[in-house]
């Protein structure tokens, strides 16, 4: 498990990383540990299993009236009896030949300890002589002789070694499956559990992005404990830049206000010099405060915009209705048909003041342009306003955005309009397709869902 896991942007793959690491080293020292154990249970089982052939065959041994040794008990286990057959036992007194399990064959063991030293009883390892190792218990037994005087006896009684290491490699071998298998197992289910555990961030997310579409605040019930903090400061910050927004928008429309006063006074001004015969100074005063105007009038409806962020939401229908009731006061309106084809009260994540900004400058570029009619309609995903005007040549339509470009001249205004719809357009993150309509005119379609659950 490198480091570049710990340093990962993923918190799920950090997390799994973590906890496979500390599994790991968990079921590895288990692993050792459980070797072992086993490895020493198996040498006090051996042990215990020397002891008794110990007993039994020091039971049978006797020396004879000339001092032979001899051992008059047949152990039960029969490997002792059976060459190389994995137990052996020897005795060995000084000045004697050493009496020895047929096992042994023709050989003997040599003994690291004579049978005039002393010996503690504890098991050790012995070589044997055809090769291999014995797990061996050694201890002194005194007979007395016929004559009275008493005989050391060095009695050894092993077992071959590699029988327990091969236990002890099976068990370590099926330990290592089993640990394998626990490894998997706990994987598995620390994964489970680490994206049950994130689940309630994705919530968050899709909470977050609901307000970005007009679904309000996040719930603070809705969220366990160790979240509760993240989601009342995503609250407090969308009110704060609500609060932002606010002052902002107050703040440019009370500079426009005034810009506009000064204008006005510059028109009036251009006007009396027109009369008074200054007729080229009266132009460039009019032309200068006309195009003032549109930036000041543009730049204010940039300051009403949004910042396309979370939590707004406006009722299309109404929005809509007022407008066209505006336009149906402007020149030439009340002479057109205004068709509006809307689902029931459908609610849009935008902000009011924005929708009707986008669609206050739409209806009066289709009111400019139509012969008899204007519609506005909303299939539950696309808004379309069209007209039955001229329409726009095709090479033509890109243009039809862009900043202050106008494309029939005889119109009244400054081009400005649309460009605001792209504005609009670019801070919500919408998608625009301008095309020509069934009905001759202009077409323009701005992408613009309904609210689930509206």
């Amino acid at each position: 498990m490198g480091p570049g896991v710990l340093k990962t942007k993923s918190l799920k793959v950090r997390l799994f990383g973590l906890a496979a690491l500390l599994i790991s080293l968990i079921l590895i020292l288990a692993g050792l540990g459980f070797h072992w154990l086993f490895q020493r249970h198996v040498e006090t089982f051996v042990l215990e299993e020397l002891n008794a052939h110990f007993e039994q065959l020091a039971s049978g041994l006797s020396v004879g009236p000339r001092g032979k040794l001899s051992a008059s008990t047949k152990l039960s286990d029969p490997r002792f009896e059976q060459p190389y057959g994995g137990l052996y036992w020897q005795v060995n007194a000084v000045g004697h030949r050493p009496l020895r399990s047929r096992s042994l064959w023709d050989e003997a063991i040599k003994l690291p300890i004579q049978p005039d030293s002393e010996i503690e009883g504890q098991p050790h390892i012995l070589p044997l002589p055809f090769g291999g190792e014995i797990f061996a218990l050694q201890r002194i037994v005194v007979l007395k002789a016929p004559e009275g005087k008493e005989k050391k006896l060095v009695v050894t009684v092993g077992l071959d070694r590699q029988r327990v290491t091969t236990v002890a490699a099976q068990f370590a071998q099926e330990i290592t499956w089993g640990l394998a298998a626990v490894y998997a197992a706990l994987l598995i289910g620390t994964a489970s559990i680490i994206l049950f555990g994130l689940q309630p961030l994705k919530s968050l997310k899709r909470g977050v992005a609901a307000m970005r579409n007009g679904a309000g605040q996040l719930d603070a019930n809705a969220y366990p404990m160790e979240v509760l903090s993240l989601v009342e400061e995503v609250n407090a910050l969308a009110n704060a830049r609500e609060r932002q927004l606010d002052r902002a928008r107050q703040r440019a429309s009370n500079l426009a206000h005034g810009l506009k006063t000064s204008l006005t006074v510059l028109s009036a001004v251009a006007e009396d010099l027109k009369s008074t015969r200054q007729k080229d100074a009266s132009e460039t005063i009019s032309t200068s405060t006309t195009q003032m105007r549109g930036l000041v009038d543009r730049e204010l409806a940039r300051s009403r915009m949004s910042d396309g962020g979370m939590g707004y939401k406006a009722e299309l229908a109404y929005v809509t209705n007022r407008v066209v009731a505006t336009m149906k006061r402007a020149p030439r309106g009340g002479k057109l048909n205004w068709i509006l084809d809307f689902p029931i009260s459908p609610m849009v994540a935008m902000d009011t003041v924005d929708l009707t900004e986008l669609l206050g400058n739409l209806t009066d570029n289709a009111r400019k342009h139509a012969k008899s009619m204007v519609r506005i309609a909303h299939d539950g995903e696309w808004l379309s306003i069209e007209d039955d005007g001229k329409g726009v040549a095709p090479e033509k339509m890109a243009d039809i955005v862009k900043r202050g470009v106008r494309l029939d001249q005889s119109a009244q205004g400054s081009g400005i309009g649309l460009a605001i719809v792209t504005d609009l357009v670019e801070v919500y993150d919408l998608e625009i397709r301008v095309s020509a309509s069934d009905r001759g005119g202009l077409c323009i379609r701005i992408r613009l869902p309904i609210i689930a659950g509206h």
